[in-house]
C-alpha cells in the first residue's frame, strides 16, 4: 500500500511541475526564428555573430523580394550594385553568376551563366542546413521542388517549400 501511495505520489507531482525545455533549444528556436524572419523573434537574445548573420538574411530577403517584384521590397536598403540589377528588370551576370571556383554542383554548368546563382544556405525547422532555392538551367541533384520564380528547392518537407519564391510550381520528389 505505500508503495502504491508513493507512486502516486510521485506521478502526481511530474503532472504538477512540467518538463522545462532546454535553454540552448530555445535560443536556437529564437535564432531560427530571427534568421528566417519569423514572428517570435527576440534580437535582444541574438549574439554579435548571430545578430549579423540575421541582418545578413534580412538583407538578402530584401534583395531577393525587389528582384522578383514582391510587395516586401524596401529599395532603400538596396545596394547600389543590387539596385542596378532590380532596375535593369532582373539579373545580370556580374552580380548573380558564379564562377567555377565558387563551387557549382556536377549538375549545373561550371561556367558562368545567367541561370545559376552560388548556393546560400539556411537552417530548417528541425536544424538541419539546407540549400536555399536556387536558379539552375538544369534541375540541381537534390532539388525537390521547383519555384514559382524559377528557382529550384531543396527543401526537406513540403510545408513552406518555396514560401519566399511564389509558391512551389512542381514537385521534383
Amino acid at each position: 500500500m505505500k508503495k502504491l501511495i508513493f507512486v502516486l505520489l510521485l506521478f502526481s507531482v511530474n503532472l504538477l511541475v512540467p518538463l522545462q525545455p532546454s535553454a540552448q533549444a530555445d535560443h536556437q528556436k529564437n535564432y531560427n526564428n530571427c534568421l528566417h524572419g519569423y514572428a517570435g523573434c527576440d534580437p535582444s537574445q541574438l549574439t554579435d555573430a548571430e545578430r549579423s548573420q540575421v541582418q545578413q538574411a534580412a538583407h538578402q530577403r530584401n534583395y531577393n523580394a525587389c528582384l522578383h517584384g514582391y510587395s516586401g521590397c524596401n529599395p532603400a536598403e538596396l545596394t547600389a550594385s543590387e539596385s542596378k540589377t532590380v532596375s535593369a528588370g532582373g539579373r545580370n551576370s556580374a552580380v548573380d553568376s558564379p564562377t567555377p571556383s565558387q563551387g557549382t554542383t556536377p549538375s549545373q554548368n561550371t561556367t558562368p551563366s545567367q541561370d545559376s546563382t552560388p548556393p546560400r544556405y539556411y537552417t530548417n525547422s528541425a536544424g538541419e542546413r539546407v540549400q536555399s532555392p536556387t536558379y539552375s538551367k538544369t534541375v540541381p541533384a537534390g532539388a525537390t521542388a521547383q519555384c514559382r520564380d524559377g528557382t529550384y528547392s531543396f527543401s526537406r518537407n513540403h510545408r513552406g517549400t518555396c514560401s519566399h519564391h511564389g509558391g512551389v510550381s512542381r514537385w521534383l520528389d
